[in-house]
């Protein structure tokens, strides 16, 4: 027997189990007891069950209601047993009485991970072509390609290069990295921007040592394709356009696509301390 006492004792109805349903969905409150019906509501009477259950008013009967459908079901599962096995859907129609239906939203989140540049550290090169020109700063930002040597080896342009570690999904090869390229000393730094017929080089006022969204700054990046002991800079923004000099002296720095013929892409790197 299972009984829950209180001072005022309401009655739920049952109907029978053989006409598979715990309880009758339009009388699941009947009102209060009276001298006229002064017995309990006993299972044995309505469902053929040896249950008999006492409860009382209560604000909300929701959870009391559950609790009764879950006796009556797990004497079903008993009384089912006998007959044939119980099944998944015979305790998923269990779960749809007692539990309330959750509802889940589902938001479709897309990630860009892959379209930032992490910095990493920033280290101080002197650059020479393969032909020994130098890089020089003329006014009012450009940079030019000569042979310097004695005093006017105090005009040569030391670079400070930003590394980057590669963006996420690329392939990680030892002999190839992304760069920034700035000119030592100042806040000028290479771009490859397209000009409208073609990608040109120049030099742009940036802040280029914290990490780099491809969207917006990917103009600074070069890939640093190291050879031997030699490295070129193909532009990230620009693919198959590389820095380059030209052989004749004190001429400007640009880009080119076409490796191998005229213009100069090879350059020789010294790490410097100062």
């Amino acid at each position: 027997m299972a009984a829950v006492p209180d001072v005022q004792e309401e009655v739920m109805e049952f109907c029978s189990v053989n006409e598979e349903q715990f309880y009758e969905a339009d009388r699941p409150y009947l009102g209060k007891s009276s001298a006229r019906d002064p017995s309990p509501c006993t299972l044995s009477q309505t469902c053929g069950l040896d249950i008999q259950l006492k409860f009382t008013e209560q604000t909300c009967l929701q959870p009391f209601r559950r609790s009764v459908v879950l006796v009556i079901a797990t004497e079903k599962m008993k009384r089912k047993s006998k007959a044939r096995p119980f099944t998944d859907d015979d305790l998923r129609g269990i779960f749809d009485t007692v539990f309330e239906t959750v509802s889940f939203d589902t938001h479709n989140v897309t990630y860009a991970v892959n379209s930032i540049y992490r910095f990493f550290r920033s280290i101080s090169y002197e650059i020479r072509d393969t032909d020994q020109k130098s890089f020089k700063l003329e006014a009012p930002a450009q940079l030019v390609a000569m042979h310097l040597q004695g005093p006017n080896i105090r005009h040569q342009v030391k670079l400070n290069m930003a590394l980057y570690r590669p963006k996420s999904g690329t392939s990680r090869q030892s002999s190839r990295f992304p760069v920034a390229l700035g000119i030592k000393g100042r806040s000028l730094y290479m771009s490859c921007v397209n000009n409208g017929s073609q990608p040109v080089l120049q030099l742009e006022e940036a802040d280029i040592l914290k990490d780099i969204d491809e969207a917006q700054l990917e103009r600074f990046i070069f890939y640093k394709v190291e050879a031997e002991s030699t490295a070129r800079f193909e532009s990230a923004a620009h693919r198959g356009w590389y820095i380059c000099t030209s052989p004749q002296n004190n001429q400007p720095v640009s880009v080119t696509d076409r490796l191998g013929e005229v213009f100069i892409t090879d350059y020789i790197l010294t790490q410097t301390k100062h």
